[in-house]
């Protein structure tokens, strides 16, 4: 049964049978698909700290958001990068696609990293309240390491670049 609808999700709580036959309430958010980026400027990572209401804080990530129903996830991902950082890219590769909380959210991710070839300026929506850094890749690792960044989307696209790239 739908208990809330809101712009982004949807709160369904129900009952199920699970496949050992016990019956169980599961509280359910229901989330669309969403893409997450790791723009790649050179030598540097273009990283965002951003206000997030839920936490009450800023948040130093990567740039992401909500796939429309009828987006691609890869256009999703260029208008992301336009939005929130003003990048132009030459390419993007997949990393990893995933759910982010299965034990209660549908929301599926997509993250890759992408090579960017120039930067203008982010146009963000109005409820985004975010500031663009440029840094050194082996200082973005240091911050994961010394807590600094705390997102795991963002550990784990530069935990997975890095491995790529053979650089941890």
């Amino acid at each position: 049964m739908i208990i809330y609808k809101g712009r982004r999700i949807t709160l369904d709580v129900s009952n199920v049978i699970l496949p050992n036959g016990h019956e169980m309430k599961v509280e359910k958010v229901i989330f669309p698909r969403a893409v997450a980026v790791l723009p790649i400027y050179g030598n540097n990572v273009i990283l965002i700290k951003q206000y997030r209401p839920a936490i009450g804080k800023y948040i130093i990530e990567i740039p992401a958001g909500v796939v429309g129903d009828d987006e691609r996830v890869e256009d999703a991902l260029v208008r992301e990068l336009r939005e929130e950082v003003g990048a132009e890219i030459n390419y993007y590769e997949k990393l990893f696609e995933g759910f982010t909380s299965p034990g209660y959210s549908t929301e599926y991710l997509f993250i890759y990293y992408a090579n960017v070839k120039g930067l203008g300026e982010p146009k963000p929506e109005p409820h985004e309240v975010i500031n663009k850094l440029i840094i050194g890749i082996g200082e973005a690792y240091d911050m994961l390491r010394k807590g600094e960044i705390n997102d795991v989307k963002t550990a784990l696209v530069l935990t997975l670049y890095l491995n790529l790239k053979g650089r941890v």
